[in-house]
């Protein structure tokens, strides 16, 4: 009777469902312990049945925290289909499954976030808002996710919801904010929503970079300056340490606000001139391996549906690559 249930699931049949729990009160429940990878309701849930998935949860609302073989219940699937009026009738049945992780230990929030299935992270944000807060592996939080996976509309959507200015400057465990990323990652338009929303520049991540000066490499390497143009306030107003970008054609360098104090530092300044010119040859050489590296990284194909997410694949490490050339050749010219 088991496998009738089944297909009646594949099929989204209600009137078969009914005639089986007419004839097994106990079917349902036999299920839910049973040596099953999956319920009839993940079935249901996959396949967009909903009128099937209402009558589940009728008649056993609790079949809904069922997981899977891979920690996922119905409603991370149905969050990942984007079928939001499941969702909606997930979430009214049993609520807290808002805060149930699967294997990769992703909420609901964080799968709709991945997959930019705004209108449902919405629903999901207003039933469990503290579900947002969840810390999934390698210490990314949810905003980390959004920039990983470019969904701007469900960043704009968190921050707006959500944002404080803890919340907003969160670090993974390589100590890089959501600002790291995306600066990293060249995304304009993300960059500038950051800053408007007042995302911290100047936080170090754990190889001493800030996300000024991952947008200064970018420069040295001539992969940055549409950013810099569209980004002002990091590039060539004063930050909030109280120092002022300037860039130029050989090296970028970081110089205190003209005030009072300019002229005293002026010499020093100066004395740095000799020091940028003559590392301006091999910071070529730097920008061509950099160039080289970026491009390599488009190379790599997508997988499916969850292994983009795999945990071999779930680090970022920004500025890894760039980081041993860098410090390789800056070794070579100390700072005067």
């Amino acid at each position: 009777m088991e496998s009738e249930l089944y297909e009646a699931a594949v099929k989204g049949n209600v009137p078969s469902l009914l005639e089986l729990l007419e004839k097994d009160k106990l079917l349902l429940d036999r299920v839910m312990i049973g040596n099953h990878t999956e319920t009839p309701l993940h079935i249901a849930d996959m396949l967009g049945h909903l009128d099937f998935v209402k009558e589940i949860l009728a008649q056993k609302a609790e079949m809904a925290s069922v997981q899977d073989s891979q920690g996922s219940t119905p409603l991370h699937l149905a969050t990942a289909k984007g079928y939001l009026n499941i969702v909606e009738s997930l979430v009214r049945a049993y609520p807290d499954i808002c805060f149930f992780r699967d294997k990769y230990k992703r909420n609901p929030l964080h799968v709709a976030a991945m997959k930019g299935h705004v209108n449902v992270l919405e629903n999901l944000v207003g039933a469990r808002p503290d579900a947002a807060h969840s810390v999934i592996e390698h210490g990314q939080t949810i905003l980390h996710l959004c920039v990983k996976h470019n969904r701007l509309e469900a960043l704009k959507l968190l921050i707006d919801t959500l944002g404080n200015e803890q919340f907003i400057n969160s670090r993974d465990d390589d100590g890089n904010t959501i600002l790291h990323l995306a600066i990293a990652d060249k995304q304009t338009e993300t960059i500038v929503f950051l800053i408007n929303k007042g995302v911290n520049p100047n936080i170090t991540n754990s190889r001493g970079f800030t996300a000024v000066s991952l947008l200064a490499q970018g420069e040295s390497a001539g992969g940055a300056s549409e950013i810099r143009d569209y980004v002002p306030q990091i590039s060539e107003n004063q930050n909030s340490s109280g120092r002022t970008v300037h860039t130029n054609n050989t090296v970028t360098t970081f110089h205190p606000p003209i005030g009072e104090e300019e002229e005293r530092k002026e010499e020093e300044r100066k004395s740095k001139i000799k020091w940028q010119n003559s590392m301006h040859q091999t910071l070529l050489v730097v920008a061509t391996l950099l160039a080289t590296v970026a491009y390599q990284a488009t190379l790599t194909p997508p997988g499916g549906l969850w292994q983009e997410d795999s945990p071999s694949n779930d680090r970022t490490n920004v500025a890894a690559s760039i980081t041993p050339i860098w410090w390789h050749f800056a070794s070579r010219f100390p700072e005067q």
